[in-house]
């Protein structure tokens, strides 16, 4: 994705130049032509750089840090996955989430920065003198705003419960703002997505921009969280059915090695340029962009970060004959992110056949590099082996090939897997028409939305009498385990407590609280708001 500049802060920051001038007259202030939010939007180019800065807000989510801080909206410390070295370490000790939390502070302050954005955008394309061709256009990049304001309070209201509604630019200093309700924010989102369903392109411009599809899927999700399980079902349907486009889920091998024997279609969906819809990806509806030795293409680093954060540490144990010299077809995985027993284990009981779950989809077979008596080199390394903690924690245990590959760019295992990561992914809003319907009291529906995703898996079919949510949350795990924003998912259904507790690593589930279902406000947004009282989560 191209690099875009800030325009919003250059539009609404000071401009200061000190000048030296023997003519009094530079003090004589001259507005006429000043850059203000009246005159700065003028042309369509202009808005797109500004909601350029939104979708770059979107790659930060996945390529902020060179740890484990990108994690978190995956579900870090709850069901699926947790952090390996250090049991003291947030999200394995809850006690330490508390109002200071670097962690979801920083989350809270993105998403206020993309609602000033999309506050921008709405209010600025709706004054006169903006040079449009059209009203639908005029209308497409106010329904852009509004899907991105949509999507910012989504990304809030399902784990800090409610906050303040902003539905128009901060021009002034304000310090008296109150908490929304939860469903007033829901709801709040709810009509920005209706009307971006109605006047977002079918047809994305360029890569990564949101459509009308992207829009349906995540009012589906809205309203699953304000029980609409109708409206749910109809806006899952639009994206399913054609309506909002033809999407589909890919069943043959596509991209670029589909004829690497060994292979499956769920390792194509994440081969590095096999995202996009595109090249061909029909179940790709969002997309945040990633791009190779392209300025701002990767944020920060130079390149993402997910083989690294994902993937264990096994080229380089050395107990088991390993250089500790990463390979091109070793990866460079520092185990920062280990997922659970039960997303490793527990989830695939009885898969048989599942290609989610064979060795090309998740690797599990690790050989000794060279002799270790008894063994030999190219041994299966086998379970007893592993005698302490470490050996199972960080340097040996299933990695799951979305998250890195064997062939890297330019042949260099700590940088070169850059792949586009999936924001929303047709599978997904299968399992979102499917808790619409279990809403409904119709399990025989939901049951046949999973089995479209099991069947494409060729995995056994799930029987209506075993469809409730806690299996759809399984199916999460076996199908966008690292792609969904499972603390975000946890959080709207009031799970992250249940969840963490039956099925978290063993410190998060004794340290674990119910209270943890909401975060806390952050501190510094409760301090600042002197005006009115920030009214704070219970339990923190």
């Amino acid at each position: 994705m191209q690099s875009y500049r800030k325009i919003f802060w250059m539009v609404t920051g000071l401009l200061m130049a000190m000048v030296s001038c023997s003519d009094e007259d530079f003090l004589e202030e001259n507005r006429k032509d000043a850059l203000t939010t009246e005159n700065a939007f003028l042309t369509k180019s202009q808005f797109e750089s500004l909601l350029g800065s939104m979708y770059r807000k979107v790659q930060n989510f996945y390529n902020a840090g060179d740890g484990d801080t990108d994690a978190w909206p995956l579900g870090l410390g709850t069901d699926a996955m947790f952090y390996p070295r250090d049991d003291s370490k947030i999200f394995n000790d809850w006690t330490q989430l508390n109002s200071f939390d670097g962690y979801s502070s920083r989350w809270y302050t993105w998403q206020y920065e993309i609602i000033n954005y999309a506050n921008t955008v709405i209010d600025a394309a709706q004054k006169e003198g903006v040079k449009w061709n059209s009203e639908e256009e005029r209308d497409a990049i106010i329904a852009e705003g509004k899907f991105f304001r949509a999507f910012a309070y989504r990304n809030l209201t399902n784990i800090f419960g409610g906050v303040p509604i902003l539905d128009a630019p901060v021009v002034a200093p304000k310090v008296d703002y109150t908490r929304n309700t939860r469903e007033e924010c829901w709801q709040f989102a709810k009509d920005d997505l209706v009307y971006a369903s109605n006047h977002l392109p079918i047809t994305a411009s360029l890569p990564g921009k949101v459509t009308r599809a992207a829009a349906d899927h995540l009012l589906a999700e809205i309203n699953i969280a304000l029980k609409d399980w109708d409206g749910a079902i109809a806006a899952s349907t639009r994206v399913i059915d054609g309506s909002d486009g033809d999407y589909q889920l890919m069943t043959g091998r596509f991209g670029s090695r589909a004829d690497e024997p060994g292979k499956n279609i769920y390792w194509d969906l994440f081969r590095m340029g096999n995202q996009n819809y595109d090249t061909g990806n029909k179940e790709a509806i969002w997309v945040a962009q990633m791009e190779f030795n392209v300025p701002g293409g990767t944020v920060n680093f130079g390149r993402p970060t997910i083989e690294r954060m994902m993937w264990c540490l096994h080229w380089n144990f050395q107990k088991a004959g390993y250089s500790g010299q990463a390979q091109d077809s070793t990866g460079r995985g520092v185990a920062f992110v280990r997922p659970t027993t039960h997303t490793n284990y527990t989830v695939w009981q009885g898969a048989e056949s599942d290609l989610r779950n064979t060795e090309a989809s998740i690797k599990r077979k690790y050989y000794f590099a060279d002799d270790v008596a008894p063994y030999s080199k190219g041994d299966i390394i086998p379970k007893s082996f592993l005698t302490t903690k470490e050996d199972s924690l960080l340097f040996i245990y299933p990695n799951w090939s979305k998250f890195g590959t064997d062939k890297h760019l330019d042949g260099r295992p700590d940088n070169g897997y850059v792949r586009d990561y999936y924001v929303m992914r047709l599978p997904e809003t299968y399992l979102l028409r499917a808790e619409a319907h279990l809403g409904n009291n119709r399990p025989d529906l939901a049951a046949e939305d999973i089995n479209v995703i099991r069947n494409r898996a060729q995995a056994p079919l799930v029987d209506p009498a075993d469809v409730d949510i806690d299996y759809i949350l399984d199916e999460r795990i076996r199908e966008l385990f690292g792609e969904e924003f499972r603390l975000l998912t946890l959080g709207r259904l009031g799970k992250i407590y249940d969840r963490t507790k039956q099925f978290g690593y063993e410190t998060a589930q004794n340290s674990i609280k119910e209270h943890n279902n909401l975060f806390p406000i952050p501190q510094s947004v409760i301090d600042r708001n002197v005006g009115a009282k920030m009214e704070q989560n219970p339990g923190y």
